[in-house]
């Protein structure tokens, strides 16, 4: 069987993953890692899919925002990650 995660960048993340979840000897798949943010948002306004914070710990970011590239970037102007890592 095989676990699929959605991590971007997070070393630390993707090492205790592999290491802690890796020991069931499930298979464990990384497929947007590493994939540039821009790529990803062309693909997420191709899809036509409406994704929305479901939660924060910044208190400049809503729950409830719809995220766009808009949003994306205003993250990046603001001195956050662009897509919350």
């Amino acid at each position: 069987s095989h676990l699929v995660f959605g991590d971007l960048y997070l070393d630390h993340i993707r090492a205790w993953r592999e290491a802690e979840i890796g020991k069931l000897g499930i298979d464990l798949e990384f497929p947007v890692w590493n994939v540039p943010y821009n790529d990803l948002l062309d693909d997420l306004e191709k899809s036509g899919v409406k994704c929305v914070v479901s939660a924060s710990t910044n208190e400049s970011v809503d729950v409830g925002t719809v995220f766009t590239r808009e949003f994306s970037n205003r993250l990046v102007s603001d001195g956050l990650d662009g897509f919350g890592e």
